[in-house]
């Protein structure tokens, strides 16, 4: 490989993660100034607003900065899933940013590995490997911020109860939780005062912050104090023996994450198997598998083994998620 390939790579890997790096910090300095402009738009407008707009005020609905890329993602509905995966997660980055990162990474990777080791093969292998990994970390990211707001839901809960007990109404109670708690019950819980303090239903703020969390322990907790505001009661005591109802709940997900570790990791070590074989085997001799790319029954071969390695991944996935 010349210098001049050499020196093309590092161009095209500096440039693509810079791109990168701008959009994404980019997104991070903009959002809550395109926020406050949206909210003080539709004030000054004195818009009525549907509990469904007045949720959409409070949210940016833009998928890139680029206005192409924005225009292109808009009309998949994927793309719209995956910026509600990115909310959750917490991460102030747009859809169109990790999508443009992952194929970055992976062009980087797979162009790379080709100009290096002079196989194909290596970098097709590569590509594929990089570009899910993105995805894969954010699907992780998401996991664990909704499983820390449902640690730490109880203990809002217990805040909410001693608050109400102390004569404090259950929206003065969210303000509350919103400056004692930690991230990611205390932003969330500052959202859903915030919303409801600019005009909308209390309801349906609780219902856009379970939108935001998707957690069934706080669904239980919306719906009860639905239920509650309806018909009335003691919403104090109501809280109190939910609180220890989601401790318990937690306590039995992490059992069962405990047995079925085991299961995981076997899963996860047959997933990565073949990829990191194919990769040591090529190392090794890059003619060995060379056959299953030139021959027409060796490409039926690959797709096949893809096929079959889909089916196994959610095979075991089945089997490992448990609902509780």
């Amino acid at each position: 490989m010349t210098m001049t390939h050499i020196a093309v790579v590092i161009f095209a890997a500096v440039f693509l993660i810079l791109l990168a790096v701008f959009l994404i910090a980019y997104d991070r300095l903009a959002r809550r100034n395109r926020r406050l402009r949206e909210r003080m738009r539709n004030i000054v407008e004195q818009k009525e607003e549907t509990p469904e707009k007045q949720y959409l005020i409070l949210r940016d609905q833009s998928y890139s900065h680029i206005p192409f890329l924005d225009r292109l993602l808009s009309r998949f509905a994927s793309a719209r899933r995956l910026q509600e995966y990115i909310d959750q997660a917490g991460l102030p980055i747009r859809a169109g940013a990790l999508i443009l990162a992952s194929l970055s990474l992976a062009s980087v990777a797979g162009l790379g590995a080709t100009l290096l080791t002079g196989s194909r093969f290596l970098g097709i292998v590569l590509v594929l490997v990089v570009v899910p990994l993105p995805f894969f970390w954010l699907t992780w990211r998401r996991a664990k911020r909704i499983d820390r707001f449902e640690e730490l839901l109880p203990e809002a809960i217990d805040l909410t109860v001693n608050a109400l007990k102390s004569g404090f109404s259950l929206e003065s109670s969210l303000s509350l939780v919103a400056q004692e708690m930690p991230d990611p019950v205390g932003p969330e819980f500052a959202v859903t005062y915030e919303e409801q303090n600019l005009g909308v239903d209390f309801v349906q703020a609780l219902d856009n912050m379970t939108r935001r969390v998707p957690s069934d322990d706080l669904r239980i907790m919306t719906t009860a104090i639905s239920i509650q505001r309806r018909t009335g009661g003691n919403l104090a005591e109501i809280l109190g023996l939910l609180a220890r109802m989601i401790r318990e709940r937690f306590l039995l997900r992490r059992e069962m994450r405990i047995h079925t570790a085991q299961g995981r990791l076997s899963g996860a070590i047959l997933i990565l198997l073949p990829f990191v074989l194919a990769v040591m085997i090529q190392i090794m001799n890059k003619d060995y598998l060379k056959i299953l790319f030139e021959d027409p029954v060796g490409m039926y071969l690959v797709v096949l083994v893809i096929i079959l390695q889909a089916i196994g991944i959610l095979t075991i996935r089945r089997i490992v998620r448990l609902r509780y």
